[in-house]
């Protein structure tokens, strides 16, 4: 299983799609890869960010906040989202006391409306859902400094 973790100032990122870098993990080794979406001034950045995590082989991603529609097409491509509270280190980090989003309404409303990125996508389509998998194991981020 890779996750994939938005990664700003050796912590969780307090926005997905803001973090400076995100972390891939297999419990193995970890990777640390720049965040296209950071410097895009348009929807191209977000788009490149679903590909990285896409070409990474992601399977599990650790949010603090996410928006509706990033969070509906993570949904979409069979990411299971977590969420994380607070600014927890990622060496204390236990997914059994996460909570799963699974519904994109789960996710912050856009604040920009006014954004042609926002505008585009007007409806949230629903997801479907697969059974949830109880995650009860505890992992350590390697090669990132803590």
């Amino acid at each position: 299983m890779i996750f994939a973790i938005p990664y700003q100032n050796e912590r969780i990122a307090g926005h997905f799609s803001k973090a400076d870098a995100f972390v891939f993990t297999d419990k193995q080794q970890s990777t640390t890869k720049e965040n296209p979406a950071l410097n895009s001034s348009n929807c191209g950045g977000k788009k490149d960010l679903l590909a990285l995590l896409k070409s990474q082989k992601t399977n599990t991603v650790l949010v603090r906040n996410i928006g509706q529609k990033m969070l509906a097409k993570l949904l979409n491509a069979d990411i299971r989202v977590f969420r994380t509270s607070n600014r927890i280190s990622l060496d204390t980090l236990q997914l059994s006391e996460l909570t799963e989003l699974t519904n994109a309404s789960q996710g912050r409303p856009c604040k920009n409306s006014k954004q042609h990125c926002c505008k585009k996508y007007t409806s949230i389509k629903p997801t479907t859902l697969k059974p949830l998998q109880k995650i009860s194991e505890k992992f350590t981020v390697l090669g990132v400094k803590q």
